[in-house]
C-alpha cells in the first residue's frame, strides 16, 4: 500500500490527503448530532428547529461539494457519468448478492449474538420515532444525501487518493473495512454486514469507474432500508 501512496500524482500532498480523509470522516459522523439538538428543542421553537434543520442539510451539501472539489484535485480521470445499461446490470447483480449475503449474516447476528438488527439501524429507528421533524430530515438525508457523501468519501476520494488505478482488489477491501468502521457495529456479524455492503459498493465503483453507479446502488439500498423502517413504524 505504501508504494501505491507514493506513486499517486495530484495537486494535494499525501499528508493533506490523509488529513482531509480524517476530516471528512469526522464531519459525516458528526452531522447527525445536529438531529439531537432538533429533538431537544421544544415543539413550539419553530425558528430554532428550522435553523438546526437547515444547518443539517447545508452541512451535508458542503461536505458533498468539498469532496467533489477534492476529487477534481486528485484525479484527472472521469469519475462520474449517468449509469449505462452495463452499469445498471452491475448495480442489480451487486444488490442481489449483497442482500443474500447480508440475510445470512443477519441470521447469524440474531442466532449467535442475539441482536435482531444492527446497532446502527437501531439508532436510526430510535431517531425516526422520536420526532416528526427528525423523521423527515433523516429519511431525506438517509436516502439522498448520505449515499452521495459516503460514496464520494469511501469510494471516490479514498480509492483515488491512496491507490493507483491499476490496483483492483486492495482498494475494494480497504474501502469496505473503513466503511464498516464508520457504522459503529457492536458484533462481528454486524461488522461483516457493513463490510459486505461496502465491498459491493466499492466493487461496483471499481468495475464501472463510475461513482454514479455506486451512488445508485447505495441509494437503492438506503431507500429499501429506510422505507422498511418507516413502514414498520406505521
Amino acid at each position: 500500500m505504501h508504494q501505491s501512496l507514493s506513486n499517486n500524482s495530484g495537486k494535494i500532498s499525501m499528508f493533506n490527503r490523509l488529513m482531509l480523509f480524517a476530516l471528512f470522516f469526522i464531519a459525516i459522523e458528526a452531522l447527525p448530532v445536529i438531529l439531537l439538538y432538533v429533538r431537544n428543542a421544544r415543539p413550539d421553537q419553530i425558528g430554532l428547529r428550522s435553523l438546526l434543520s437547515a444547518a443539517y442539510i447545508v452541512g451535508f451539501l458542503v461536505v458533498i461539494w468539498a469532496l467533489w472539489w477534492c476529487m477534481k484535485q486528485i484525479t484527472t480521470a472521469s469519475f462520474w457519468h449517468w449509469p449505462s445499461i452495463r452499469d445498471l446490470a452491475t448495480i442489480l447483480v451487486s444488490f442481489v448478492l449483497a442482500i443474500v449475503i447480508e440475510m445470512g449474516l443477519n441470521l447469524i447476528n440474531s442466532q449467535v449474538f442475539h441482536q435482531s438488527t444492527t446497532a446502527n439501524n437501531e439508532a436510526i429507528k430510535t431517531l425516526l420515532a422520536s420526532d416528526h421533524w427528525i423523521f423527515y430530515l433523516l429519511m431525506f438525508s438517509g436516502i439522498f444525501l448520505s449515499p452521495f457523501a459516503e460514496e464520494l468519501l469511501f469510494r471516490g476520494f479514498l480509492m483515488n487518493a491512496f491507490f493507483k488505478r491499476d490496483r483492483y482488489w486492495l482498494p475494494i477491501v480497504v474501502s469496505a473495512m473503513l466503511f464498516s468502521l464508520a457504522h459503529a457495529s457492536t458484533t462481528l456479524a454486524s461488522f461483516l454486514i457493513y463490510v459486505t455492503l461496502g465491498f459491493f459498493l466499492a466493487y461496483t465503483y471499481r468495475s464501472t469507474n463510475n461513482l454514479g453507479a455506486s451512488i445508485g446502488l447505495h441509494l437503492l439500498n438506503n431507500l429499501i432500508a429506510m422505507g422498511g423502517m418507516a413502514a414498520l413504524m406505521r
